[in-house]
């Protein structure tokens, strides 16, 4: 008696080819067989390679399992499904091969296996902290700001520019770094990486005043919630109380009348109480 043959054949595919890191993807593994006899014993390896993070999985027969579906018997003819949605968690290129194998002789071993693969762009996480080193400061007084940008990766992040516009009532007096028009321009910064810049300005307003910062670069950034930063400083109210005295009579008889005059001026920049 002739033994069983079967041409199992394995196609790979993915929902998309170039994901940005973090994002998720589907892969689609269809496995057919091509007969002549029913398979048995079938067997897919997909173990997923290094920057993909096992999410789910879901199938038309079987389980799937430590990167092994067990698909078991599949009748001459039949096709099955395997998906398996996955988080990308490496930039450049992965690849995701899957292989068939069954009990019975197989016709053709060419197509036994198949690879599908997705490129993903360079990645970083731009982050920026924003600390003041009074929040309470008087009318003219100074205050120090230091502002820290950190790269946290997965890789070195190029065109990093750190925006500092500062509200009315802030008078940039001094700032460490190129600080040109509200910017610092620091080109490239590695993975793990920060850096940190001062500026010292001068109040000249009251009530609130809220100074904001923000950070970009040329790489997708795949956290954005933490690329922008603000400080506030509460300046209390402030005058500027002045008093003029004067005389009409310098030199007056003894027992003559003189007259005084005294003027109180506020020159602001609050009403005073």
């Amino acid at each position: 008696q002739d033994a069983h043959a079967v041409a199992l054949s394995v196609v790979t595919s993915v929902s998309n080819g170039a994901p940005n890191y973090g994002s998720l993807v589907k892969w689609t593994v269809t496995v057919r067989n091509n007969g002549p006899d029913a398979a048995s014993g079938v067997r897919v390896s997909d173990v997923l390679p290094v920057g993909l993070v096992y999410q789910s999985y879901s199938t038309s027969v079987g389980s799937y399992t430590n990167g092994v579906w067990d698909i078991g018997n599949l009748a001459k003819g039949k096709s099955v499904t395997l998906s398996i949605v996955c988080k990308i968690n490496k930039t450049g290129s992965i690849k995701n091969v899957a292989s068939v194998s069954g009990n019975e002789f197989d016709v053709d071993l060419t197509n036994n296996k198949d690879d599908a693969s997705v490129k993903v762009a360079k990645a970083v996480d731009l982050s920026v902290v924003k600390s003041v080193n009074n929040s309470a400061p008087n009318y003219g007084g100074l205050v120090k700001w230091t502002v820290t940008v950190r790269n946290n990766g997965p890789d070195a992040a190029t065109g990093v520019v750190l925006s500092d516009v500062l509200p009315a009532g802030l008078v940039v007096k001094s700032a460490s770094g190129n600080f040109v028009d509200g910017k610092w321009v620091i080109g490239s910064l590695a993975s793990g990486k920060s850096q940190s810049f001062e500026v010292v300005t001068l109040v000249n307003k009251t009530g609130s005043l809220t100074n904001k910062v923000s950070v970009s670069g040329n790489e997708y950034d795949y956290n954005p919630k933490n690329n922008n930063a603000s400080k506030s400083i509460n300046v209390a109210k402030a005058a500027d109380l002045s008093v003029i005295k004067s005389v009409n009579e310098t030199s007056p008889n003894y027992l003559s009348l003189v007259k005084w005059t005294v003027t109180v001026r506020n020159n602001g920049p609050d009403a005073a109480t």
